[in-house]
């Protein structure tokens, strides 16, 4: 079982919603070996748990995350091998970050801080990003000899364009959290001092809608990105006749129906 000298991410649920916070403050939240495997843990049991409608991602300290630990890149006086690197991120990375984007619940990212690198791509892969205005994404990659990896090369170009995204790529300059603002790859700003408040709020609102109707939202426009518009216009009458026999609808329906008939 995990110290608290060794928790380095710290699982809380309020209600109904999954707080998974990056607990290493004092490296800026860098992931680190010890950090991916309870970070795999927490993000399969937010999925699993049924208790758990909303899952929060955010940092403790001064960042999201600085991305990967760099200091463990180096093994026994060398770097690691290229193959060891590649299979981090095939075997650790990417079933976390395809279980963030595809669970069947909302995922929340609470940016605190800094999401840079790996970082970056944690946040990029949730549903709804809120920030602080001291907050920022950054690509690095290039400064140490590396392309973008985590997913970043699929997800960015769709959220802020190709030309942001190949800038931010070529020349590691970071996106502030008001021009990514203003691109629509976050959804809100928030004073640093009410974000929790304000991610919170949000939480438990989303967390008092029909699961299976977010759910099903979620999947559609996972489908569409990758479809035509006659793919998606099937996908979708698909995902609603599958809704229409669910008690979430007939529930819906007669809850409409009661506050009309009050009018």
């Amino acid at each position: 079982m995990a110290t608290e000298v060794d928790l380095h991410i710290k699982v809380e649920t309020e209600g109904g919603v999954g707080w998974i916070r990056f607990n290493r403050p004092e490296k800026m939240n860098a992931i680190g070996a010890l950090t991916r495997r309870q970070l795999a843990d927490a993000i399969k049991q937010a999925e699993r748990d049924d208790a758990v409608r909303v899952v929060v991602l955010t940092g403790s300290g001064r960042a999201f995350s600085s991305g990967a630990d760099v200091t463990e890149m180096v093994q026994d006086g060398g770097m690691r091998t290229p193959e060891d690197v590649g299979n981090v991120l095939r075997t650790e990375y990417m079933p976390m970050l395809t279980r963030l984007r595809t669970m069947p619940k909302p995922v929340i990212a609470a940016m605190n801080g800094p999401a840079v690198g790996i970082g970056a791509s944690f946040a990029l892969a949730c549903d709804i990003r809120i920030a602080t205005p001291e907050a920022y994404l950054l690509e690095a990659f290039v400064n140490i000899g590396l392309a973008p990896d985590g997913g970043v090369s699929w997800l960015l170009p769709r959220l802020a364009g190709t030309g942001i995204a190949y800038e931010m790529f070529f020349t590691g300059k970071p996106l502030q959290a008001a021009d990514a603002h203003r691109l629509g790859v976050i959804n809100r700003l928030v004073p640093a001092e009410r974000l929790e408040e304000e991610v919170r709020d949000l939480a438990n609102q989303l967390a008092a809608q029909p699961r299976q109707a977010m759910a099903g939202a979620k999947r559609a426009v996972i489908h569409a990105l990758e479809s035509s518009y006659e793919e998606a216009l099937e996908f979708e009458s698909y995902l609603q006749e599958a809704q229409a026999a669910s008690p979430e609808f007939a529930e819906g329906v007669q809850s409409f129906l009661a506050r009309r008939a009050k009018k």
